[in-house]
């Protein structure tokens, strides 16, 4: 499964499902070392990976919604 991470404070991150849109709390520890918020994930087993190609092709697109609702090309 993808997950988004939306935020993390206090030592827990919130991640929402890519698919379903559920919204899990987990401690932030349970992330990859380096996750930050705006990242997608993948779950394997227990664990979470970074997707590095998912998070650089979500950052095009949120970058192309912006651009579009600035009137930029």
């Amino acid at each position: 499964m993808e997950y988004i991470i939306d935020r993390i404070e206090d030592g827990i991150a919130v991640i929402e499902s890519k698919t379903t849109g559920e919204i899990i709390e987990l401690p932030k520890k349970a992330l990859p070392r380096g996750a930050r918020e705006g990242q997608m994930l993948i779950k394997e087993g227990d664990s979470f990976i970074i997707d590095k190609a998912g998070t650089e092709k979500r950052r095009a697109e949120m970058r192309a919604r912006l651009d579009k609702i600035l009137g930029k090309k």
